[in-house]
């Protein structure tokens, strides 16, 4: 089945556990500081580390029987770094057929062709304009179209977001629109997620199939703030294992989570309330945190 066929057969679909985060404390020496885990692709060591987390995740959706969400490592792979960073093969279009691999394993796989906003995502005053940000995330976003659907994370900023999803709308594929939200439960650049929503579905010519919030703890998204049409927009949440604000966790030299349980309650309640149907993992968690849910 398709992305769209999965959503409309599925009541729950798993999504993965953060892997640049796993990688980033488990091998920090194979972490690029400009490509993040993308270039892991390119060794034999690197295919290793990353098909041995995908795999771990994938046992879990297979023993319980449910579909899960698989992201491409290019978070980073955009047209400037790969420049500067001399990258003269198809980072993206290679990091697409690694992850399809793991469907002979399993196939009730979904590929998320995975980007990132420009800048820093927890500083919205960085963010690209609309124009901008079309221009400039388009040459990326038609390399991942080989993907199951295309999936836009961790964006602080609503301006280019909408840049990001006219440049995806451009493709015909799905998508999903991700946004960084604070405790107050609105993306960094202080928009209500309600407002975002409406927006960029009002200014696209194809909205997105959904929209999502990762990069925070599950109780930051209030789901009591949500009018009903926003919420039924809500498809996924990847959360943070720790209830730290991003200030604070990024000024903690150690790994931070809350109690496993708390984080489990929070996600299901989310599930019930809102309906959000695809549920995983952002900073800090691990198979664990999936094994909760499942």
């Amino acid at each position: 089945m398709n992305f769209e066929q999965t959503l409309q057969s599925s009541s729950k679909i798993l999504m993965e556990a953060a892997i640049a985060e796993r990688v980033r404390r488990d091998h920090p020496d194979l972490m690029h500081p400009r490509l993040a885990t993308s270039l892991l692709i390119q060794s034999l060591e690197g295919r290793d580390i990353l098909s041995s987390f995908v795999r771990e995740y994938i046992s879990i959706a297979k023993d319980a029987g449910l579909p899960i969400v698989v992201g491409t490592p290019t978070w980073r792979v955009d047209k400037l770094r790969c420049a500067e960073e001399h990258i003269t093969t198809d980072l993206n279009a290679e990091a697409v057929q690694f992850e399809k691999q793991f469907k002979t394993e399993y196939a009730n796989i979904l590929i998320a062709g995975q980007l990132g906003c420009k800048n820093d995502c927890y500083l919205p005053d960085e963010a690209l304009s609309t124009p901008e940000a079309f221009d400039f995330h388009s040459w990326q976003i038609e390399r991942l179209t080989g993907s199951d659907f295309l999936y836009a994370v961790t964006l602080p900023e609503v301006g280019e977001a909408l840049g990001i999803a006219k440049a995806m709308a451009a493709t015909g594929l799905t998508y999903i629109i991700s946004f960084v939200i604070g405790k107050d439960g609105r993306v960094l650049d202080g928009t209500p997620l309600e407002q975002a929503i409406d927006k960029i579905d009002s200014e696209t010519n194809r909205p997105p199939t959904g929209y999502g919030v990762n990069c925070c703890y599950p109780s930051f998204l209030q789901a009591s703030e949500l009018s009903g049409h926003a919420a039924k927009r809500m498809l996924s949440i990847q959360a943070n294992a720790s209830s730290l604000t991003h200030d604070e966790l990024n000024e903690s030299d150690s790994l931070k989570s809350d109690p496993i349980e708390d984080w489990q309650r929070c996600m299901l309640d989310l599930h019930h309330t809102t309906g959000i149907k695809m549920l995983g993992g952002c900073c800090g968690t691990t198979a664990d945190h999936l094994k909760s849910l499942v």
